[in-house]
């Protein structure tokens, strides 16, 4: 049995395979599947979509009730994405699809120039009601998903796309996002994805990262004046 809060403390780069109960300690996966079953669709992009926009809808509220959660600190939902993207992970996982959780920290964004992952000092976070959180967990969070469609590999969290009436709203920038691919478009760029996170590959790599695995990817809101690098420190390769 994994332990997520003491391995989220270690900032080596790391590969884990984690169960499911040990995210969700109640875990129900039979019923996880029933509720989501409504959302399978023949084409996979669809599915994921539907279910990250849906979920919204009171269905991260029920299923961290109904499942538990591994960060007693937050046993109910407030919409963190520590708990969007393992709760869209469940729901997908219980689809078929291949996923992966990648836990991540902010870098330094001379990233794409120097190719060093040099972790962003969480002394330096700029939002005052969070600063003191992040210098407790030593490091500004974020964290993403990998899911594996007919062998390719897409990156997404369920933090950044929301309904917006009957549609939907991608959160981010459109630079933030890969070119349009799936079945839902930047509602500023038609262009990009509105879903699946464009990864960030260094001009130069000094030393030899393996960043396939060891994924950067940017994230820049209306708030943002520059996009914010988040690089993988531990991929928590998920099983049922």
């Amino acid at each position: 049995m994994v332990n997520v809060k003491q391995e989220l403390m270690n900032f080596s780069y790391r590969e884990l395979n984690v169960n499911w109960k040990d995210l969700f300690p109640r875990i129900n996966f039979d019923l996880v599947r029933t509720d989501f079953t409504r959302f399978q669709n023949s084409n996979p992009h669809q599915t994921i979509f539907d279910v990250a926009k849906e979920l919204w809808d009171g269905k991260y509220e029920s299923v961290l009730k109904e499942n538990g959660f591994w960060d007693t600190d937050y046993p109910t939902f407030g919409g963190h994405c520590h708990q969007c993207t393992p709760v869209l992970g469940l729901a997908l996982s219980s689809l078929g699809f291949e996923v992966a959780y990648l836990e991540c920290q902010r870098i330094e964004s001379d990233f794409e120039s120097s190719g060093l992952i040099n972790k962003v000092d969480p002394r330096n976070e700029s939002n005052d009601a969070m600063r003191d959180q992040f210098c407790k967990i030593g490091r500004i969070p974020y964290c993403c998903l990998e899911v594996t469609i007919d062998g390719e590999k897409f990156y997404l969290t369920g933090k950044h796309l929301k309904p917006e009436g009957k549609r939907a709203k991608a959160l981010l920038s459109p630079s933030c996002y890969i070119d349009f691919v799936g079945t839902f478009a930047h509602q500023a760029d038609a262009s990009k994805s509105g879903i699946y996170l464009r990864t960030v590959r260094p001009k130069v790599n000094p030393h030899n990262v393996d960043f396939s695995k060891q994924v950067v990817w940017t994230k820049q809101t209306e708030r943002d004046l520059e996009p914010e690098y988040f690089a993988t420190f531990l991929r928590m390769n998920l099983t049922a």
